[in-house]
């Protein structure tokens, strides 16, 4: 299981490596009692020393936590969004039993560009909103999103009434309510932009995720384009 030859990696190195693995897998889950040092020395055939370097490190990393007179419990867990339903981000956390908050929020009237225009279906250079938000979970980046409107409506330039579910403000206070939408998804590399917002290193894989929203009447409401850390979060899709 280890390589133990000449000039291979530190052994607590490979078990780090192959304990993360299992972890990202889904065969140890968040809440989880890890093994015992002894298991682990059993295990891999190593010294007591070996195997507490190898947990330190993953303690460090965030996957494993010590307590004492509880042991080692695994907290690393990827945030799970099923794609089925059309929810806020706000909503979909709660889900999951996470605390949201928003770390950076700015929202300005712009010229739209032809890209936007096309997304909102209005004309190149009409104005629009742009909302610009950073939503976390405790000190943690989770999403980086640009967000732009229609200006069909007023709305706010006040940072402070986008702090919280950008769905349940438009219907409690712009009489807009999201009834569908259309999310497309794909695996880009951080851009340096993005890497600012998320606190991650640049080129780093994110999952990119675009939404156009809609009214009952048809009328779209949003286009969006969300950058999520790779390393935190994961889809499914219920078919």
């Amino acid at each position: 299981m280890l390589n133990r030859e000449k000039g291979a990696a530190p052994l607590y190195s490979q078990i780090v490596e192959i304990i993360r693995g299992q972890i990202e897998n889904g065969e140890f889950v968040k809440g989880d009692l890890f093994l015992t040092e002894k298991k682990l020395q059993e295990i891999y055939g190593v010294s007591r020393i070996t195997v507490r370097q190898a947990i330190n490190e993953l303690v460090n990393e965030g996957y494993l936590q010590c307590s004492r007179g509880i042991g080692t419990t695994v907290v690393y867990g990827k945030i799970d969004e099923n794609l089925k339903n059309l929810v806020s981000f706000t909503d979909e956390m709660k889900l999951h039993g996470k605390v949201m908050n928003t770390s950076y929020c700015d929202m300005s009237l712009i010229h739209a560009g032809k890209t936007v225009a096309d997304q909102l279906e209005i004309a190149p250079g009409e104005e629009c909103y742009r909302l610009v938000r950073v939503r976390s979970v405790g000190e943690e980046a989770i999403v980086y999103s640009i967000t732009y409107l229609k200006k069909t409506r007023e709305y706010p330039l006040n940072t402070e009434c986008y702090m919280e579910s950008l769905y349940q403000f438009l219907q409690t206070n712009c009489n807009t309510k999201v009834v569908k939408g259309r999310d497309t998804l794909e695996a880009v590399a951080s851009t340096a932009e993005t890497s600012k917002y998320l606190s991650i290193p640049e080129g780093v894989p994110v999952f990119k995720r675009v939404r156009k929203a809609y009214e009952e009447n048809g009328d779209i409401v949003e286009y969006t384009i969300c950058y999520y850390p790779g390393d935190r979060y994961k889809y499914s899709v219920e078919l």
